[in-house]
């Protein structure tokens, strides 16, 4: 159906380059199916007049690079369980994360394994993932920087 749209909307302007014309029957024919296949795909025109976003793109992209890290280090990261945490001693928010996480794994059913980035092995899972921010969550799907509240985690845990 776009490719249809697309052509008829190209449709006069090639006529015209090659000088022939449309008859009044002919431009009525037409109009009336670009108007059909417009009012059937509305989407069509809101995306021709979409411009490109950059920073959503860069977003994107920056998510297809994080599923592409925690794949090519799953069993390292995640092991056999659900959540990796992330965490350096010493740190206020660190411990509140593993308190409440802990919590969380006895509602919600969820296995955790925890990676000290104080550690030569974790320093280098953290490296490889790209970040040294303790604490940072890894799942399955989705790397989450920072300390993430209880309420939060627990949605992206429900499944569990």
């Amino acid at each position: 159906m776009m490719r249809l749209l697309a052509c008829g909307l190209l449709l006069p302007f090639a006529a015209q380059a090659e000088g022939l014309d449309l008859s009044a029957t002919e431009r009525a024919a037409f109009r009336a199916e670009l108007r059909a296949a417009i009012l059937a795909e509305p989407e069509v025109v809101a995306k021709a007049l979409e411009r490109p976003n950059p920073v959503q793109s860069a977003f994107r992209q920056n998510v297809a690079d994080d599923l592409l890290l925690i794949d090519s280090q799953r069993t390292a990261i995640l092991g056999d369980a659900d959540v990796a945490l992330f965490v350096r001693r010493d740190c206020t928010e660190c411990a509140r994360a593993v308190q409440e996480l802990t919590t969380l794994s006895k509602t919600t059913g969820a296995t955790f394994i925890l990676h000290d980035i104080g550690t030569a092995e974790g320093a280098k899972l953290a490296e490889t993932l790209e970040s040294d921010t303790a604490p940072f969550y890894v799942l399955p799907e989705m790397m989450l920087r920072g300390h993430i509240p209880q309420v939060v985690l627990q949605k992206y845990l429900a499944p569990f």
